[in-house]
């Protein structure tokens, strides 16, 4: 009897330490579960994360491209007409009938395409202060602000082009020849003719035109020297070769525009006689008003051009935000361990 006891508990006592060990094995089971349960779910947040943020990136890069192309779209359209106007003027003058409306547009034409002159200058100049200052300016990628520095520029060049064939299409001293002073009548054999009055005072508002022109320009060649030689400050205090190269760079630009606006004040003080065509009183009139009714729309549309260049900016920032972010969330996963 006493031996059956013996084997029961024993019996019982080998039953116990058998379930303490399976309980003390699935425990252990369960906590080594445990950091593997933890990093898939990290794993899935981060992979949730990645791809908002590629949503972001993607859909900030959608608005720059919807923007620019509205920007390119009014542009181009701003252009062709600026383009018609130039054209159609740089051919006419005013006849003796005219009163001087000719010139008059000529005069409104220029100031107009100064005035554009100054906003697109504003621009570049954003765009070259940031770009001889890299480290300071991160909102936008070096190669965007070169590329929109150039087309600027470049757009500048057209608009003082436009400018100059204006200025050169008014009438010149050298057409003096061209129209007799006195024509001896019955009355009065000293008696200056209507034309060369006519002419005379084309001639004094032509060169008032010119002169103001030629000052503006010379006051462009002023800015740019002055910010040559603070570039060349900045040059010899430059200790890395690569950004001493990117002023460098920006110096020879100067140079170039400085030497291309001294270029066009000499074409502008000799140019030749224009061959350029007389109108009527009436044509002079309906081009006046033509030339009202476009501006209206032009100063409009450009306002509107205006607009879209600073939400373009913005978009500029925040798709380079969101794309600067995305590149850094990809780099980290590279980072970590196992990858």
């Amino acid at each position: 009897m006493m031996q059956r006891t013996g084997f029961r508990l024993a019996a019982a006592a080998l039953a116990g330490l058998i379930g303490t060990a399976s309980a003390q094995t699935a425990t252990a089971a369960g906590a080594a579960d445990k950091p593997a349960a933890d990093a898939a779910a990290l794993t899935a947040q981060r992979k949730l994360y990645g791809e908002a943020l590629a949503a972001e990136a993607a859909k900030s890069q959608e608005r720059l491209d919807a923007v620019t192309e509205q920007l390119r779209s009014l542009d181009g359209d701003i252009e062709s007409r600026l383009d018609r106007i130039v054209k159609l003027l740089s051919t006419i003058k005013d006849s003796t009938d005219s009163r001087g409306r000719v010139r008059r547009s000529k005069d409104k034409a220029i100031e107009g395409l100064k005035n554009s002159i100054a906003f697109y200058a504003r621009e570049r100049d954003m765009r070259a202060q940031a770009l001889a200052a890299p480290a300071a300016n991160v909102s936008v990628s070096q190669e965007n602000l070169a590329k929109d520095k150039g087309a600027l520029d470049a757009r500048i060049d057209k608009r003082v082009d436009q400018i100059a064939a204006l200025a050169k299409s008014l009438t010149q001293n050298e057409e003096f020849g061209r129209y007799e002073r006195y024509r001896n009548d019955e009355y009065d054999y000293n008696a200056e003719t209507k034309e060369f009055k006519r002419f005379e005072k084309d001639v004094s508002g032509s060169a008032k035109i010119k002169s103001e022109l030629v000052q503006d320009l010379k006051a462009g060649i002023d800015k740019q020297t002055r910010e040559a030689d603070g570039l060349r400050q900045t040059l010899q205090a430059a200790t890395d070769p690569q950004r001493q190269e990117q002023i460098k760079k920006l110096i020879e630009e100067k140079e170039e525009l400085i030497a291309d606006r001294r270029k066009e004040i000499e074409e502008l003080m000799i140019a030749d006689a224009p061959n350029t065509r007389p109108v009527s009183s009436k044509g002079a009139f309906e081009i006046d008003k033509m030339l009202a009714e476009m501006t209206l729309d032009l100063q409009s549309d450009f306002r509107k051009f205006q607009q879209l260049i600073s939400e373009r900016n913005e978009a500029q920032k925040r798709a380079q935000y969101h794309q600067s972010r995305l590149a850094q969330f990809n780099a980290s996963l590279k980072d970590e361990p196992g990858k």
